[in-house]
């Protein structure tokens, strides 16, 4: 970085050198007095003897190397004449002192009061060069494209910085950075040999040192020009690298359609007549039908995902396995209609099927697996009435009732609580939250003594959390009130109750549990669901849910070995965090290949298989038993300790 400081601030001698160096000027390290500074406002006005007496007197302070003097006389000028057309001068000649003192920071605000106040001051391009530097060497690399991405000409200046600040970019390994700065710098050049060789630094970055997400991330950017198709030849490449053919042939279709007449357009063309080929090779092909290109994508991705790493460590410890993968898009054009189902089916005759996410598209698939002896598991669908949908339709998915009974069990027999209060959303589901929670207690013993509800658009809890108070005041809840002059206030409340179930998102609970706090509801026991489980959870809360305990189908820092080996594979695949989608796609597809291991030939060998599982550890909890078509498994116990996320069971 020092060489790279020293360069620039060459450049900045020979591009805006002192007014007087070459003349005998004493003052070369300072910019001179100058009747052509630009004016403040109007006409400019004349420097007066006073002005040059006291510019003077600091800039032969600085020459002589006498920072200490030259500096409070700047600093006095500028307090003196704050109107003064030398003030580009002197602020230049402080950001200049400022720094050979280490104070960057007033260095930098001296040259932006140039660029802020003086934006078209010939002083200003010497500022921004010396500010550039400063940012340079500070590593502060983003505010240097700042002073020069929208500034229109100085496009050698520019170049200059931006080949700069990309070198800086790459030595820190933040390569997409880089090329989006070289894309800058490429926008700038003519000359068609200068143009070529920073085209090839780009490719280079592309194709050595981008990830998958990133690669991603320049499609978005770039759209339907370069680097956007060198961007999908690398992409196209990873994907036929580790057999994921249907993003290789998803892929490889976009960039035809954007790019048909391409130089890799005819490799292309012959890697998508042979992706079925490929395909159809596998002695055994595993069904996957999920969302992959509408508003449910990212979750069919995810869930995709982690039967992709399911089949990768099946490979791994099967060296050889002739299994693969046949993906159906549930989102692309005819693909939901229940022939183009039969005819997939058909075509390529997998052993088993995971998908589809929603209830309602098990309700369409499912006819259709029955009639194909096909076995369905969803990693996703939540509907009580799947199960009877058929007896090829299985579910690896927690549901209402499923979170219900296990976070009630663990209240009544672990917590050793009893009576129960309940704050819900006023909808369907908030409803279906209370019978089921009601139910599950009343069989262990306990009791919901009252269930509250609230709007579903509520960020203020202050009456529903009230209504709660009264009703319990009505039978066994006890507060203390002292009489302050003409006001009562409340000293303590203590709840006739010995929990409070939450169910609902983490925004709702987050905004919620501190209000409760509030309101003098303190050291009660909090229940929640599976929508706590987010980031967002514990930054809203704060220090306020301590001990609330909550279920969820998959915890991504959980101690098991088998999770951790999973989250660290899925982070090194997919660059992302896995979530319950992928997890219980994951296990479902284990199930399948756990019965194609022990020797299922068929899809009703699978079912049998799957028929007979006993103690099967998952990702997404220890799976006791298939029995109707669902998994039933351990819950996974979630609590807030020390402000951290902690499995308890």
């Amino acid at each position: 970085m020092a060489k790279r400081s020293f360069f620039l601030s060459l450049v900045l001698l020979l591009l805006f050198p002192p007014a007087g160096m070459g003349q005998g000027s004493s003052r070369a390290d300072l910019p001179p007095a100058s009747n052509q500074s630009a004016p403040l406002d109007g006409a400019v006005p004349p420097i007066s003897p006073e002005e040059k007496a006291l510019f003077d007197q600091a800039a032969s302070a600085a020459a002589s190397g006498n920072a200490e003097a030259a500096l409070p006389s700047f600093e006095q000028f500028v307090l003196r004449f704050p109107d003064s057309t030398l003030l580009p001068d002197v602020y230049l000649a402080l950001g200049q002192l400022y720094s050979k003192r280490g104070e960057m920071k007033r260095a930098i605000d001296a040259l932006k009061t140039i660029l802020d106040r003086f934006p078209k001051h010939p002083r200003a391009d010497t500022a921004r060069l010396q500010l550039s530097d400063f940012y340079l060497m500070l590593g502060d690399l983003r505010e240097t494209m700042d002073l020069w991405i929208d500034l229109p000409d100085q496009e050698s200046s520019k170049m200059l910085i931006y080949e700069q600040v990309a070198q800086a970019y790459l030595d820190r390994n933040e390569f997409l950075e880089a090329l989006r700065v070289l894309m800058k710098k490429k926008e700038l050049i003519v000359d068609p040999v200068a143009s070529g060789a920073v085209r090839e630094a780009i490719t280079s970055i592309l194709r050595e040192k981008l990830p998958e997400k990133e690669l991603q991330m320049v499609l978005k950017e770039y759209g339907s020009a370069f680097p956007a198709d060198e961007a999908m030849v690398r992409l196209i490449g990873i994907y036929d690298s580790r057999g994921d053919y249907y993003r290789e042939e998803r892929e490889i279709k976009r960039f035809l359609s954007v790019f048909p007449n391409h130089l890799f357009a005819g490799e292309a063309r012959r890697l998508i007549g042979r992706i079925r080929e490929k395909i159809k090779a596998h002695r055994f092909l595993l069904g996957v039908a999920l969302p992959l290109s509408g508003q449910l994508a990212p979750f069919g991705n995810n869930a995709l995902n982690g039967v992709q790493l399911a089949l990768q460590q099946f490979k791994e410890a099967l060296p050889g396995a002739s299994v693969g993968l046949v993906v159906r898009d549930l989102d692309e054009d005819g693909s939901r209609s229940q022939q183009s189902l039969e005819e997939w089916i058909d075509e390529f005759r997998p052993i088993a099927m995971v998908g589809p996410l929603l209830s309602r598209e098990v309700d369409r698939i499912a006819p259709v697996a029955e009639r194909a002896d096909l076995v369905l598991i969803t990693p996703a669908a939540t509907a009580a009435r799947l199960p009877s949908l058929g007896k090829s339709v299985f579910r690896n998915a927690i549901t209402a009732r499923f979170q219900c009974r296990s976070i009630a069990e663990y209240a009544v027999t672990q917590m050793n609580l009893m009576r129960f209060a309940i704050l819900f959303p006023k909808e369907g589901l908030g409803t279906e939250w209370v019978r089921c929670f009601s139910e599950a207690v009343s069989r262990l013993g306990g009791e919901v003594v009252h269930a509250e509800p609230y709007p579903v658009d509520a960020t203020d809890f202050t009456a529903t959390i009230r209504r709660l108070k009264e009703a319990d005041l009505k039978k066994d809840g006890v507060v203390e009130i002292v009489q302050e002059g003409r006001r009562k206030r409340e000293v303590s409340y203590t709840p006739g109750f010995d929990a409070i179930f939450l169910p609902g998102d983490a925004g709702k609970a987050g905004l919620m549990i501190p209000q409760l706090v509030f309101h003098n509801i303190q050291d009660v026991p909090l229940l929640g669901t599976s929508g706590w489980n987010t980031p967002e959870f514990l930054k809203l809360v704060g220090p306020y849910a301590e001990g609330a305990t909550f279920i969820d189908g998959f915890f991504a820092g959980s101690p098991d070995p088998m999770v951790r080996k999973f989250v660290g594979q899925y982070r090194a695949k997919f660059q992302q965090e896995p979530d319950l989608f992928a997890a219980q796609a994951f296990d479902a597809a284990r199930l399948v290949l756990a019965a194609l291991e022990g020797g299922a030939l068929t899809s009703r060998d699978v079912k049998t298989a799957l028929a007979n599982t006993k103690d099967f550890q998952g990702v997404s909890g220890l799976v006791s038993e298939i029995r109707d078509g669902e998994v039933l498994k351990k819950p996974i116990l979630i609590q807030v300790q020390k402000g951290k996320l902690v499995q308890v069971n």
